[in-house]
């Protein structure tokens, strides 16, 4: 199945680019004079109080349209496009992410005499799986005890846990989980320090079922919810109380239904350690301090075991078509401390600069506090997004990739359609729009290629801001721009 979906997406971008090739008709004056006509009609009568700036360039990246292009903007996570092609350039498509267990003592008669360490490096990926591998590793080689400290080492990014602009009724939830270099994704969605928390209506007047995937770790659950008839409303609650390690579970769930959230961890690298202490007991290896230990790997220590992340290549998929904002987290960090030997947020977004001005991007106009676009402090221009978008098509190196990460209109293969699978389903839009998906408070961005009826790419990107409930309307911008091109 991934091969296939791999080569749906190569067939995907080869096309694209086969068209690219060809000379490109500059659409004429009253095109874009019955497209402007469109768009002021569309805007007008939908978004009138809302904020808007729109961009098209054609193939050669003249810019042909713009309606407040200029204007300065919240992208939301159109801020991942620039993050990516940044990561994709100072990391490389074969990058990958190590996870590394150290020892500073000796095996003898199936003792461990000395401390572990279990240092990350960023992975996303690394799961519980891997852990349970980890002790299998240590079982096979005949260790029954650990006469020492287990130790997280996360010293490869800061301890700074949280971008800025953060806010509190968000923290609970996936899209703003915190970030350690030693942390646990519960699925193949990569959604690093969460766990699942499913709950499934059985009894009429009974608490739900409670599901945790992986398992709990540092957290602990309350559930007062209460299952109902299957006639009436839902009103389930899953939220982990700020700052704390409780999960409350509140309100009521019919029966026979079943609700799920991804709820983050509050250290994950706590959330870490516990789980891999519960797989070594699972693989009847004793260990004789259990305190959390937290310190750096000594230079001294010996490499024992260590997994390896899939390619940055592969990880584009799950993070861009399903936006997901941990890894562009990761992403920023990565960067920092590989270009400049700090692991944090700030060090990042200099990397970006810098790859931003190398491009001759105009920097200027960008202003941004994080790589996944939460912040409500981001801002660019359509016109700005528009000429990334351009240039990243002559990075030879790794733009197939770049192009295959983003989501593609209307394919309901989750992997490919991602956040545009349930949109844009016209003929003039199917399967013709590859874009990158934004929204937060208020906002809702789109920017990306499309083909137009006459066969032709163009580079596109509209922002919304200051009213919610405009994706149905950025759509319909969107279908005017590929049935008019």
């Amino acid at each position: 199945m991934q091969k296939k979906i791999s080569m749906l997406l190569i067939s995907c971008m080869l096309v694209f680019c086969l068209i690219s090739v060809h000379t490109s008709a500059e659409a004429n004056t009253s095109t874009i004079q019955r497209l402007d006509q469109l768009v002021k009609k569309i805007v007008n009568e939908k978004m009138a109080n809302a904020e808007v700036s729109i961009a098209i360039r054609d193939d050669f990246g003249k810019v042909i349209y713009d309606f407040n292009g200029n204007r300065q903007q919240k992208p939301a996570s159109n801020m991942k496009l620039l993050t990516s092609a940044a990561a994709l350039t100072e990391l490389g498509e074969n990058y990958r992410f190590r996870t590394n267990i150290y020892t500073t003592g000796d095996v003898k008669n199936g003792i461990l005499h000395g401390d572990l360490y279990i240092q990350g490096t960023g992975d996303p990926t690394l799961t519980v799986e891997d852990l349970d591998q980890f002790a299998s590793f240590f079982s096979d080689q005949g260790i029954k005890k650990i006469d020492g400290r287990i130790v997280g080492d996360d010293f490869w990014f800061d301890l700074d846990l949280l971008t800025p602009d953060i806010k509190k009724d968000d923290e609970s939830y996936y899209y703003a989980a915190p970030i350690t270099a030693l942390t646990l994704s519960p699925d193949s969605d990569y959604d690093s320090g969460t766990v699942i928390v499913e709950a499934l209506g059985k009894t009429i007047g009974e608490k739900p079922r409670l599901t945790i995937t992986p398992e709990l770790g540092e957290l602990v659950i309350e559930n007062h919810a209460k299952t109902v008839a299957a006639n009436q409303y839902s009103t389930l609650k899953i939220e982990r109380e700020y700052r704390k390690n409780k999960v409350v579970v509140s309100g009521n769930l019919p029966i026979n239904k079943s609700w799920k959230e991804w709820i983050t961890v509050p250290n994950p690298t706590m959330h870490t350690l516990l789980l891999f202490k519960h797989a070594l007991e699972k693989h009847n290896i004793q260990y004789s301090l259990d305190k959390f230990y937290h310190g750096k790997t000594p230079t001294n220590a010996t490499l024992i075991v260590q997994k390896q992340s899939i390619p940055l290549s592969q990880l584009m998929v799950p993070y861009m078509k399903l936006s997901n904002n941990g890894i562009a987290d990761i992403l920023v960090k990565t960067m920092g401390k590989v270009r400049m030997d700090q692991g944090s947020t700030k060090a990042g977004l200099r990397v970006l600069k810098q790859y931003a001005t190398s491009r001759q991007l105009n920097i200027d106009d960008w202003f941004f506090v994080d790589g996944s676009g939460m912040s409500n402090n981001n801002s660019v221009s359509s016109i700005d997004l528009t000429q990334l978008l351009f240039i990243v098509k002559g990075e030879k190196q790794w733009y197939g990739t770049f192009f295959n990460s983003l989501p593609v209109a209307a394919n309901s293969d989750r992997m490919i359609g991602g956040s545009l699978r349930n949109r844009l389903k016209t003929p003039f839009t199917e399967g013709r729009v590859f874009a990158k998906t934004g929204a937060i408070d208020g906002v809702n961005t789109l920017s990306g290629y499309l083909i137009g009826s006459s066969g032709m790419p163009y580079t596109f990107s509209i922002l919304v801001q200051n009213q919610k409930g405009t994706v149905p309307t950025i759509d319909e911008i969107v279908e005017a721009m590929a049935k008019e091109l």
